[in-house]
């Protein structure tokens, strides 16, 4: 039996449906701490990167249930932290034509699962963009540059979380689309 449209963007398992949803979440409260000022984009964003990191924590919690091997880890966190070097989280277009590829290699680089790997891109996404920026300051400064980090984002940030999470659905979703066809 077929799974519906929404359970196959969603998830197979409670904790996959919990992890997408949070981090649907997520990406909402990201865009309102954008659009948002003062503490109130403070406090939003503590929450943004809390919801943020839980979804990625129960992502990674579902993966290794399902039997993943260490080469699926390595291979998604190398595809990931490249993604998370190049896209910056403000810019809608990279977001919309990067996370969209990126995705789909995640999706057809597994056995199975295809969709729960697409989505680990925009899951992993934060922390290795954290990771990524703090390695890019540290290089500036190293070299004598300004090692800012911030930089006040245009409006249509808020939505690019967001945008983030879609292209991604839309790359596992070809993955899966792919992969079936080739049964």
């Amino acid at each position: 039996m077929q799974p519906s449209p929404l359970t196959s963007i969603l998830g197979e398992t409670r904790l996959e449906r919990i992890a997408t949803g949070t981090l649907a979440v997520a990406t909402v409260i990201v865009g309102a701490s954008i659009v948002a000022d003062g503490d109130l984009a403070k406090a939003l964003n503590g929450v943004a990167g809390l919801t943020w990191f839980a979804s990625s924590a129960m992502f990674i919690i579902e993966g290794r249930r399902r039997g993943s091997t260490s080469l699926q880890w390595a291979g998604i966190t190398a595809l990931t932290a490249v993604v998370a070097f190049v896209i910056k989280p403000s810019d809608i277009v990279l977001a919309s034509i990067g996370f969209v590829p990126a995705a789909f290699v995640a999706g057809m680089m597994v056995k199975r699962d295809p969709m729960l790997w697409a989505k680990m891109v925009p899951a992993l996404y934060l922390p290795l963009h954290i990771g990524t920026a703090v390695l890019k300051a540290a290089g500036r400064s190293a070299l004598g540059m300004d090692a800012s980090i911030r930089s006040e984002p245009p409006p249509t940030a808020a939505i690019v979380p967001f945008v983030m999470l879609a292209a991604a659905v839309v790359g596992g979703w070809l993955a899966t689309k792919m992969k079936a066809g080739s049964r």
